[in-house]
């Protein structure tokens, strides 16, 4: 537990060397935030609708390339086959970084929050602590879905192309960029299987309507059901050298 808290810490510092990787992963959701909030953000309960939206695609699109693609890159470049050399096992090496980018998109989506707190407003009408653990799930489960990109995929290349054949369709269709009740019907039932789509529904019922977990439970059985699965797979599928 000691060295893969290290290895997350090691990560955390390279990370925030970059200072490209920390605009587009910290400052454009905030961008986003602050555009449409100039632009709707009179409208009533309007950033209760916003940030569940703006979480979501932020935690799937920061697992399927902060993830799955590094991942597949790391194993690719030799760097996990190298880990096997060292005192530290190559998995340790993995959790680390998992837990990395899970505190990452963690904190992501808390300075969403503060910042939306601060300049404008966004009533909770559900419980708060249920709202955070459907955060947490679904940041978990939004990691699973990287992990399977990872396992599926043979080079850094393949990773990149396999992530956006999933972050494209699963966001349209997450409700994240249009409302799902426009869509065709049958697009609207295909959107009803996607994880993301449960999470924003989750978050979203939470805040705007006060639900509970009880009367979510549906979407939150997708979103753990996803967790395991993807974490099961992924776990299978996942070589830490190519062959």
């Amino acid at each position: 537990m000691k060295k893969w808290f290290k290895i997350s810490m090691i990560e955390m510092k390279l990370f925030f060397r970059e200072k490209t990787a920390v605009f587009f992963t910290f400052l454009f959701p905030l961008f986003l935030l602050f555009l449409f909030g100039s632009i709707w953000g009179k409208q009533k309960d309007y950033f209760s609708y916003l940030i569940p939206m703006l979480i979501s695609i932020v935690a799937f699109s920061n697992s399927l390339f902060g993830v799955g693609v590094v991942l597949a890159s790391y194993r690719e470049s030799g760097i996990l086959k190298r880990m096997g050399l060292t005192p530290i096992p190559a998995r340790t090496y993995i959790y680390g970084l998992l837990t990395q980018r899970f505190f990452i998109i963690l904190g992501q989506s808390v300075l969403l929050f503060v910042l939306a707190k601060i300049f404008y407003t966004v009533p909770i009408k559900g419980n708060p602590a249920s709202l955070v653990l459907v955060i947490l799930i679904g940041i978990l489960s939004m990691i699973s879905f990287g992990g399977l990109i990872a396992g599926f995929s043979k080079t850094h290349e393949s990773a990149i192309a396999l992530a956006n054949v999933f972050f494209t369709p699963l966001s349209f269709l997450s409700g994240a960029f249009i409302p799902i009740f426009i869509l065709p019907k049958f697009l609207q039932t295909i959107a009803k299987g996607s994880p993301v789509y449960h999470f924003i529904k989750l978050m979203q019922d939470i805040m705007l309507r006060g639900q509970g977990l009880k009367e979510e439970w549906v979407s939150l059985a997708v979103v753990i059901g996803f967790l395991v699965i993807c974490s099961f797979i992924s776990a299978k599928t996942f070589k830490l050298k190519e062959g």
